[in-house]
């Protein structure tokens, strides 16, 4: 069932006969109905179908580290667009039926901002404990930058994100469940929206 919003000449949501109505920030967008396939799909197609289906079970959960590692971006691009497309890119390896995600590849974050130096994440009993040097850079790496840990659990299909800590401090620590587990380093500028490209590391 449609509903419209603004009379016969204004958005609507739903669909009507053969078009689709449906409201995009702020603003009502209409498109026809997808036509059903008369070929079999192509073996560029099936491996598009399948990325995009591998894609569809993580994007959801690393949208909030996102939102800030790729913020200087947001100005002109939705998070979940530049989630995918970076994901798409990198993250995505094999052909159909073997399409897989490489976690090692994804990136939560991209920027210019100076890595973690001699970082390392290593487990800590129920929490995951990174430490890095503060002044490893060269030249130095702003002290004030504020550094967050992504971690992604397979089992779970979820991400924890942590609270922020300076550069300064050296290091951090997060509660993190048993099993595998996919981390991401990065660090954010406290001066500027500009933040690190992230740096990934694994504990099993």
């Amino acid at each position: 069932m449609a509903k419209i919003y603004q009379g016969i000449l204004g958005g609507f949501s739903g669909r009507i006969g053969t078009v689709v109505g449906y409201i995009r920030k702020g603003q009502p967008i209409i498109r026809s109905l997808p036509s059903k396939p008369q070929t079999p799909p192509s073996q560029g197609q099936t491996n598009a179908r399948m990325r995009f289906a591998a894609l569809r079970t993580v994007i959801p959960a690393f949208v909030p580290a996102m939102k800030i590692g790729f913020r200087s971006q947001l100005d002109t691009k939705m998070v979940h667009c530049v989630a995918f497309s970076d994901m798409w890119s990198a993250g995505v390896v094999g052909e159909a039926p073997e399409c897989a995600l490489d976690f090692s590849k994804i990136a939560v974050s991209r920027g210019r901002v100076a890595c973690l130096a001699e970082a390392v994440v290593v487990r800590a009993g129920e929490a995951a404990v990174v430490r890095w040097a503060p002044l490893g850079n060269i030249p130095p790496a702003d002290g004030s930058d504020e550094v967050y840990l992504c971690v992604y659990s397979p089992e779970e299909t979820k991400v924890r994100l942590s609270e922020p800590v300076r550069r300064s401090e050296g290091t951090l620590a997060m509660a993190v469940p048993d099993g595998p587990l996919h981390c991401y380093l990065f660090a954010a500028s406290a001066e500027s929206r500009e933040t690190s490209t992230s740096q990934y590391f694994e504990l099993l």
